[in-house]
């Protein structure tokens, strides 16, 4: 979700609102996802999850803190797995009512506070080593995020000591430095998101301004150079790069500083052209020699983390309530929910780190305690919320899921085959008054789309005026296979590399190393049959199968295998 409510105050208002609550995943594959994601919160142990709450309060501290294969994440970043199991369970609570869950939350909260110090610092580490590692940026906005989700869900503590902790930091000694430190830019979205929420104080925009603003990378960004985005200097270049995009868009909102904006959009035509792989992950990284357009797939390499697609779900999100019949922000999260977010799940045991695009999926979901299980569980929570927008009786459908929803004084319901199929079904059964629905027409269909007599065109919204109570709208969004030619470090001498994509959703074919086959790369279709939901068989060859990577466990798989 978003986490700052805009304040009145700010000078760029949203064209359209985000629903907090009233919406319900009925059935599908989301659904399935979100369902997953519930069951996977209430693996977490509450002992666990406190145990460095305890080691510094000086109280028994039973059992032992997540920490696969050496902990990096909780054993060098003390909390952050339950500032992450805030941020997922809070946001999740707007949705859905869970006991489990709520009491769980609402526990974390009171042994934080336990914690908290005088002065409001309250991050389970000696405050003279705050300074140090990912704690100011990367662990305080865990706890930023976290706190705020828990405040929206209900637990007012929680607002108190998330405001308690901005006035603490926002007096620190360390504010020189900060976005110097380990992940800095980080910090600025923490900052930001505190500014705009309902607890928000002045003084969180002025440090976000006065200590994580750079012009020189702002300059950069507005020249549309990738150096600002591969090879940033003050700490090691990271996709996450696309918090500090929030941030600043954040900011915009808040000054009415148009520079800002035109810097974000070019930051993200960058990111699209030279670093955005098929299906909607992003290439950047960390530790890796990357370079425009290096586009790696060998999984020596760490590319398509689902913490920079989950920030990038979220920047186009922001952008789509500013500019609602822009449908490329629509389309832009829709392939980042299917391809890299529902993908990275494994039942409800754990997230995938990576997406990895050649071999097989990987293996880290072992591990509950990452920055990406945090994000990914987040979001995961936060489905119901990306489906519809609206402002006063103007309802946007943004995607199109199995749900229930009350919205702009209308109960509307969606029964739908997508996302492996386009039929689509929209009833309206009660509505207050006249709404008028803006339908999205995606950028992939393969033709327009007749809607009551209107004429859809893809990659726009088709508005249906004045629509009443009783009101069933019904239609198909039609679906064909496109093709993507391979550009980049793994290209193979003499030889073409294709990716296949079925409406929104990416293909992998079966198999491991170097799979050769053969199809028609302008029409693709005409190669193929269908055999299953996630299943499509290459005519005339027995040997090859491709699956929707979205359903793929651990199938080898290669999304660009060579094209004869």
């Amino acid at each position: 979700m978003e986490y700052s409510l805009l304040k009145d105050s700010a000078k760029i208002k949203n064209k359209v609102n985000l629903l907090f609550s009233g919406v319900k995943l009925t059935g599908g594959r989301l659904y399935e996802v979100f369902e997953n994601n519930i069951k996977f919160l209430k693996r977490f142990d509450f002992d666990r999850l406190m145990y460095w709450f305890r080691v510094k309060r000086g109280v028994y501290a039973p059992k032992a803190p997540y920490g696969y294969d050496g902990g990096h994440f909780e054993n060098n970043l003390y909390g952050q797995t339950a500032a992450m199991y805030l941020m997922s369970a809070g946001t999740l609570l707007l949705w859905r009512e869970d006991s489990e869950i709520r009491d769980m939350m609402n526990k974390i909260v009171d042994e934080i506070e336990e914690s908290r110090e005088e002065d409001g610092y309250l991050i389970p580490l000696d405050k003279e080593k705050f300074p140090t590692k990912e704690y100011p940026n990367y662990v305080r906005a865990w706890f930023t995020f976290g706190l705020l989700a828990a405040g929206y869900a209900g637990n007012e503590k929680a607002f108190r000591l998330v405001r308690d902790m901005g006035d603490w930091f926002n007096n620190q000694e360390c504010l020189p430095i900060v976005k110097d430190l380990n992940l800095g830019f980080q910090g600025i979205l923490a900052n930001t998101a505190l500014y705009l929420s309902k607890v928000g104080a002045e003084k969180d925009l002025e440090v976000a301004e006065k200590y994580y603003r750079e012009d020189f990378w702002l300059k950069w960004l507005y020249e549309k150079d990738h150096t600002a985005i591969y090879n940033k200097p003050g700490n090691h270049p990271h996709g996450t790069l696309i918090t500090t995009l929030e941030g600043y868009l954040d900011i915009y909102r808040a000054t009415g500083e148009e520079y800002l904006l035109e810097c974000i959009k070019n930051a993200l035509s960058m990111y699209e052209d030279k670093w955005q792989h098929v299906g909607g992950g992003i290439v950047m990284c960390e530790g890796e020699p990357f370079y425009p357009g290096c586009n790696y797939l060998n999984p020596k390499h760490q590319y398509n983390e689902l913490c920079c697609s989950t920030f990038w779900a979220l920047l186009n999100q922001r952008m789509l309530l500013l500019e609602p019949d822009n449908e490329h922000y629509a389309n832009e999260i829709e392939k980042t929910i299917y391809n890299v977010l529902a993908a990275a799940q494994v039942e409800d045991r754990g997230i995938h780190y990576l997406a990895l695009l050649e071999g097989c999926k990987d293996k880290r979901f072992t591990d509950v305690a990452t920055c990406c299980a945090a994000t990914g569980s987040r979001m995961m929570a936060m489905l119901p919320q990306f489906i519809y927008t609206y402002k006063d009786n103007d309802v946007y459908v943004n995607l199109y899921e199995n749900s229930e929803a009350t919205v702009s004084g209308a109960k509307i319901i969606i029964d739908t085959s997508m996302p492996y199929h386009g039929r689509v079904k929209i009833s309206v059964k009660e509505a207050a008054a006249p709404v008028n629905l803006h339908l999205r027409i995606p950028s992939w269909c393969s033709k327009e789309v007749i809607i009551m007599g209107k004429t859809g065109v893809p990659g726009t919204y088709l508005v249906l005026e004045n629509i009443n109570g009783g009101t069933e709208i019904e239609f198909t969004l039609p679906m064909s296979m496109s093709s993507t030619l391979y550009t980049g470090e793994d290209e193979i001498e003499g030889k073409d590399r294709y990716a296949l994509e079925y409406g929104p959703l990416l293909l992998a074919a079966m198999g491991r190393g170097k799979v050769e086959l053969s199809f028609n790369t302008e029409n693709p279709d005409e190669s193929f049959e269908r055999i299953s939901d996630t299943r499509f068989k290459l005519k005339n060859d027995n040997f090859h199968e491709y699956m929707t990577y979205m359903d793929i466990q651990d199938e080898p798989l290669t999304v660009y295998p060579v094209v004869l």
